[in-house]
């Protein structure tokens, strides 16, 4: 498949969930707390998850799932900090889901899921949102 195809959060087709608020300091890009975007070679997707430091990121894959988590530090008397975390489903048919590589950087959460040579897969994915 060439080019490339994305799903953001909130969106009427690929789920259910209400969509997001406007960021009103968003000057440019995707308005998706969260979007899927099919390369030629990868399933990927990203994920806001501000102020957390990458030395916080923990994922794991078990089977079709990736698990990831992270915490936005507190800070005494002003903020309790935020807590992040979910898991992807990604069809094993089509993806090399045992060679998905997770990064954080600068708050954003960069998950790469590469495609099984010769196959030709739908980027579709099951979305598992845990809340803390």
């Amino acid at each position: 498949m060439s080019g490339s195809t994305t799903m953001n959060a909130g969106s009427s087709t690929g789920n259910s969930f209400p969509r997001p608020r406007k960021n009103p300091f968003l000057k440019s890009g995707s308005e998706g707390k969260y979007e899927v975007t099919e390369t030629n070679k990868a399933c990927v997707m990203r994920v806001d998850m501000p102020g957390c430091p990458e030395s916080d990121l923990t994922y794991w894959v078990d089977e079709s799932n990736i698990h990831f988590f992270a915490d936005e530090p507190n800070i005494p008397d002003q903020h309790s900090g935020r807590k992040y975390g979910g898991s992807m489903v990604i069809n094993p048919e089509f993806f090399n889901v045992k060679e998905a590589n997770a990064k954080l950087i600068n708050g954003v959460l960069w998950i790469t899921v590469p495609k099984i040579s010769g196959k030709t897969p739908p980027c579709s994915f099951t979305q598992k949102i845990v809340f803390v």
